[in-house]
């Protein structure tokens, strides 16, 4: 998916392949959230990722991976929309370690696996 025009596919069955990865999740909840600034709230991430993890398990060879990168680091953003996305992001982030079965953190090439 390109990220840049894209938004956060919540009906991952409209995809015809069994794994599906979503790459730079973090610009696809700004875009959202650019569209939908009041309808976005970390509910929004729970529910987004309760629907992925019940399309996930309807069929056992099914896997999303979902790459996101942190945007955590560095000075906190002067925009009231950037903070919102930068706190909107560190929640998913979050939310969607809590459920996952595997978590890799890759800095600077090197992977470490978390969970």
């Amino acid at each position: 998916m390109d990220a840049s025009k894209d938004s956060v596919p919540q009906d991952l069955s409209q995809f015809k392949s069994n794994i599906v990865v979503l790459a730079a999740i973090e610009r696809l909840l700004l875009n959202k959230l650019k569209t939908n600034h009041t309808d976005i709230d970390r509910d929004y991430g729970k529910v987004l990722i309760k629907q992925w993890a019940e399309w996930e398990k309807e069929i056992p060879e099914r896997q999303l991976i979902i790459i996101g990168n942190d945007i955590s680091k560095g000075i906190v953003p002067m925009s009231g929309l950037e903070r919102t996305w930068r706190d909107l992001t560190g929640w998913f982030y979050q939310d969607l370690v809590a459920v996952s079965n595997r978590v890799d953190y890759i800095w600077y090439g090197i992977a470490k696996q978390l969970k």
